[in-house]
């Protein structure tokens, strides 16, 4: 037996409904970008607002919306003040950022940053992040016993520091558990 074909309306709605959910979804994909548009305040609540009339001099009590490229400009100067004092203060954080951003293009470039960081800053409190991003780089130069063997030196010197346990977890290392054993 045959099951029975939908009407003609029925098969449009079948086939309709979802091409319109479908091009709603676009829709809201594509405009997802845009900032929404500032809501028109009606002039009766202006008015109500402030009934004494303003002077020409005196400042307006509802502030104009910056346009797209002055909110850019400023960010951007906001940006440039900002970023010259965080680095001054943690020339580590400078070398980490380097070795990130080199981890992908230029994974060599991340051992020897790390060789120069190690000889200048030592054990200091981000030597196990500084590790990770070398175990990182060995996996990428194909030296997988050298990172396995650092990941492991990591998890014993630093077995709470996450960035230890990140790079014992990428390697595939279960470290042991401390404590007295059964």
């Amino acid at each position: 037996m045959d099951a029975p074909r939908p009407s003609g309306t029925r098969r449009a709605l079948l086939i309709g409904l979802p091409l319109a959910a479908l091009a709603a979804a676009a829709f809201l994909f594509m405009n997802r970008d845009e900032p929404p548009a500032p809501k028109a305040r009606p002039s009766s609540v202006e008015s109500s607002a402030d009934t004494r009339p303003q002077r020409r001099d005196e400042p307006s009590l509802v502030p104009s919306a910056p346009t797209p490229a002055a909110a850019i400009e400023s960010a951007a100067a906001q940006e440039s003040e900002a970023a010259p004092a965080a680095p001054d203060t943690d020339p580590e954080a400078r070398v980490i950022d380097r070795m990130r951003a080199a981890l992908a293009s230029d994974p060599e470039e991340v051992i020897r940053l790390d060789d120069a960081a190690s000889r200048d800053f030592g054990d200091s409190p981000r030597a196990a992040e500084r590790g990770l991003l070398r175990v990182r780089a060995l996996v990428r130069t194909d030296r997988t016993g050298q990172a396995r063997s650092l990941a492991e030196d990591l998890v014993e010197r630093y077995p709470d520091d996450p960035s230890a346990k990140s790079a014992a977890a990428y390697m595939g290392i279960h470290p042991r558990p401390r404590g007295p054993s059964r």
